[in-house]
C-alpha cells in the first residue's frame, strides 16, 4: 500500500468517521444541525487527526467508545485502516479495547477476536494469533475467514502438515484457494521427506500432488530429484525436462542442473532441443533461456550463439549495450564477448522478482518470502553498467 502523507492520512480518517456517523445518524438535508449536536469528543477527535496527532485522537476515540455504546461502527473501521497503513500498535489498542466492555454483544466480540488477530498476523505475533484464529473459526459466520487466516499463519511458520489440514477444512466449506496451494504443501511435505531419506513417503505424497493437480511442475522436479539420488540420470533429465517445457520460467534454476545429470557429452545436443523448443514458442521464451545460459557460463556453446546474437538483436536494452560495446571496442561487436561481461555481473544479480509484490533476490522460491504468494517469482535480471 503506498505511504500517505500524513495531511492526506487524516483527512481520510476525518472522512471515513464523518461519513460513518452521517449513515448511522440518518442525516439528510438537517445534517449540519445533527454535526453541531455531535459528543463534543468527536470534533475534538478530529481536530487531533487533522493536526497529525494520531496518538491524542486515539485516546479520545477510546474514551468516546466507553461513553457510547453506538460508536462501535467507527471503531472497527478505524482499526482496520490503522492496520492497513501499518499501525499496529494503535489497531490492537482499539479491538482490546472493544473487548474489554463487558456489555459487548456476542456477535461484536466474535469480529473484535477476528480483528485482533488479523492485528496479531500484520504484527508478526503468530502465536497469539494463531490462538485467536483457533478461537474464532469455530463461529460458523466468520469460520472462512478465520481459517483462512489461520492457513496464512502455518504458511508463515512451516507448518505444512497444519497449513494442509486447514485447506482441507476450507475445502469441506467450499472456500478454498485454487488447488495449487494444497500441491505446493504437498511439495513441501515431499521436500522434508527427501531431506530425511524417506522416499517412500515423498513418492506417495507426489502421488497425492498428481490427484491435487496435472501437470505441476514443482512434483516434476521433485521427481527427478529422486531420481538423481537413486541413481537414475536418464529419467531425471526426462523429468526436468518435461517440468522446463510445462513452466519455462524454471530454465534460470534448473537448466545448469539438467546438464550437470545430462553430462558433457550429451550438453550440446540438449542446448539445441532446448533453442528449438524456445524459438517454437516466442522471444521471451528464447531470451530466458539466453539468460539462463549466460548466468551458466555457457556463452561458448556453438547451439547457443545464433540465439545469442537473435535476442541481442530483438531486445532493445541489450542491442543498445552491443551497439555502445562495438564503438568503445572498435569492430562489428561480438555478442559472445558482450555476453561473457553482463555473465560476469549476473553472478551479484538479483535474478529473480515477484510478480506480486516485486520482491527481488538471488534465489528461486517457489513461495514468496514477501508478500507469500505462490509461483509468482520469475526470472528477472536488471545489468547495472558503467
Amino acid at each position: 500500500m503506498p505511504e500517505l502523507s500524513p495531511f492526506i492520512w487524516a483527512a481520510i480518517l476525518a472522512a471515513l468517521i464523518i461519513g460513518i456517523l452521517a449513515g448511522h445518524f440518518g442525516w439528510g438535508k438537517r445534517w449540519p444541525t445533527r454535526f453541531a449536536k455531535l459528543h463534543p469528543d468527536y470534533l475534538a477527535g478530529l481536530h487531533y487527526l487533522v493536526t497529525e496527532q494520531p496518538d491524542r485522537a486515539l485516546d479520545m476515540f477510546l474514551r468516546l467508545m466507553d461513553a457510547n455504546p453506538d460508536t462501535l461502527e467507527t471503531h472497527f473501521a478505524l482499526g482496520s485502516l490503522y492496520r492497513r497503513r501499518g499501525e499496529v500498535e494503535r489497531a490492537i489498542r482499539i479491538h482490546q479495547s472493544l473487548l474489554a466492555r463487558e456489555a459487548l454483544a456476542p456477535e461484536h466480540r466474535e469480529q473484535a477476536l477476528l480483528a485482533l488477530a488479523q492485528d496479531y498476523l500484520r504484527a508478526g505475533l503468530l502465536d497469539r494469533a494463531e490462538g485467536l484464529f483457533q478461537q474464532v473459526s469455530e463461529v460458523p459466520r466468520l469460520r472462512a475467514s478465520a481459517l483462512d487466516s489461520l492457513r496464512g499463519v502455518y504458511e508463515r511458520q512451516g507448518e505444512w502438515q497444519q497449513a494442509l489440514d486447514t485447506y482441507r477444512q476450507l475445502a469441506r466449506i467450499k472456500a478454498a484457494p485454487p488447488r495449487l496451494v494444497s500441491s505446493h504443501y504437498l511439495c513441501e511435505l515431499a521436500t522434508a521427506a527427501i531431506e530425511r531419506g524417506d522416499t517412500h513417503d515423498a513418492r506417495r505424497l507426489l502421488r497425492e500432488v498428481r490427484r491435487e493437480t496435472s501437470p505441476f511442475p514443482r512434483a516434476a522436479v521433485l521427481r527427478a530429484q529422486i531420481a538423481a539420488n537413486e541413481g537414475q540420470a536418464g529419467l531425471a533429465v526426462r523429468l526436468l525436462r518435461t517440468a522446463l517445457h510445462d513452466a519455462p520460467q524454471l530454465m534460470q534454476d534448473q537448466l545448469p542442473v539438467l546438464l550437470h545429470l545430462a553430462g558433457p557429452g550429451a550438453r550440446d545436443g540438449l542446448l539445441a532441443e532446448l533453442v528449438a523448443q524456445a524459438q517454437s514458442r516466442d522471444v521471451g521464451e528464447l531470451k530466458r533461456l539466453v539468460f539462463a545460459a549466460i548466468s551458466a557460463d555457457l556463452t561458448d556453446a556453438p547451439p547457443l550463439r545464433s540465439a545469442i546474437e537473435t535476442v541481442f538483436t530483438e531486445d532493445e536494452t541489450l542491442h543498445e549495450v552491443w551497439r555502445s560495446s562495438a564503438l568503445i571496442k572498435g569492430g562489428s561487436g561480438d555478442a559472445r564477448r558482450v555476453a561473457h561481461e553482463i555473465g560476469a555481473l549476473l553472478v551479484h544479480a538479483e535474478k529473480f522478482r515477484c510478480s506480486e509484490c516485486g520482491f527481488a533476490g538471488r534465489n528461486f522460491y517457489w513461495h514468496c518470502p514477501a508478500c507469500h504468494a505462490w509461483d509468482t517469482l520469475e526470472a528477472h535480471a536488471i545489468v547495472k553498467l558503467g
